[in-house]
């Protein structure tokens, strides 16, 4: 027996004798059989299209009059607009990432950038240093110079600090936790361009995902052959673009350069670089003395 049309499908719906859930399945079938007649670059298009505005095809059969002309051509009007729109979307999402960009390479001239350079690298401070150097002890001056590296650290590392990090973080350093938190801000900032990357490998992740659900609840109703066959190539495809958007979220772990930190706290860049080297043989010298410590 010859599977009802489409159009057929519709007027059942709205007489009761059919439900939206084996609309949308239809619907799904004719948009991914040939996503380019609805304004659809490819498969993977038309499956975003399906997931992310679910609810909003899903009503076209509520709102669908028949004037004459049956609910494909409805439809696929509708569909091309929502291309249409989603594409305006990708340029306005695309346009974002460069305003990020740009944000990064103007983040070092602001006026904002030069208040929070005063209370660490100014000449009052510089001067105060060299009088207090005099009268320090060396276990003093080690304890002085671990505060700066440390702080260091915590701006390099801006990404993964969080607030109560950074509060213990002001507190072992000697630092005022405000002005901190000032120069965490800006240390962000500079990583707008990461987080914006961090941002859509997160929505391919979701993407992913969603398409992935899609397509084991259309499983269900495809029959043994080749269009089965394609579902489940289908279906590998998203579970392996899912492994990878999830491996590079978990590997994902931005720095600030040191240059940057070298900006924010207005110091020369190899002072940065010498402070995190002493840090970090520092912390192996310190792991090695734990490890070899009886247990």
């Amino acid at each position: 027996m010859q599977a009802p049309s489409l159009d057929d499908l519709v007027h059942a719906y709205r007489k009761g004798r059919a439900t939206r859930e084996l609309v949308m399945e239809r619907v799904a079938a004719l948009v991914y059989r040939e996503p380019w007649r609805y304004g659809f670059d490819d498969e993977d298009a038309a499956a975003d299209a399906l997931v992310a505005h679910r609810g909003r095809i899903e009503a076209l059969a509520d709102r669908f009059e028949d004037r004459g002309i049956d609910f494909e051509v409805y439809l696929g009007s509708c569909l091309r607009f929502l291309a249409r729109t989603m594409r305006r979307e990708r340029r306005r999402a695309f346009e974002k990432d460069l305003v990020c960009e740009r944000a990064v390479a103007s983040a070092s001239g602001s006026a904002e950038l030069e208040a929070m350079r005063r209370p660490w690298g100014g000449e009052e401070r510089a001067a105060a240093s060299i009088v207090a150097a005099w009268t320090r002890t060396p276990a003093e001056a080690e304890a002085a110079a671990f505060a700066s590296r440390l702080v260091f650290l915590v701006l390099k590392c801006a990404w993964e600090v969080d607030d109560e990090l950074a509060e213990r973080a002001a507190a072992a350093s000697g630092v005022d936790p405000a002005w901190l938190g000032s120069a965490l801000a800006q240390a962000r900032r500079s990583l707008e361009a990461e987080r914006c990357r961090y941002e859509r490998i997160q929505a391919r992740r979701n993407g992913s995902w969603c398409r992935l659900r899609l397509l084991e609840s259309r499983l269900g109703s495809e029959p043994e052959g080749a269009r089965r066959e394609r579902s489940l190539a289908a279906m590998e495809r998203e579970r392996l673009r899912l492994a990878r958007a999830r491996e590079e979220m978990a590997g994902f772990k931005p720095v600030v350069p040191n240059s940057v930190v070298a900006r924010i706290l207005g110091v020369p860049k190899g002072t940065v670089d010498s402070g995190l080297y002493y840090l970090k043989r520092r912390s192996r010298a310190l792991g090695r003395s734990a490890r070899q410590e009886p247990g």
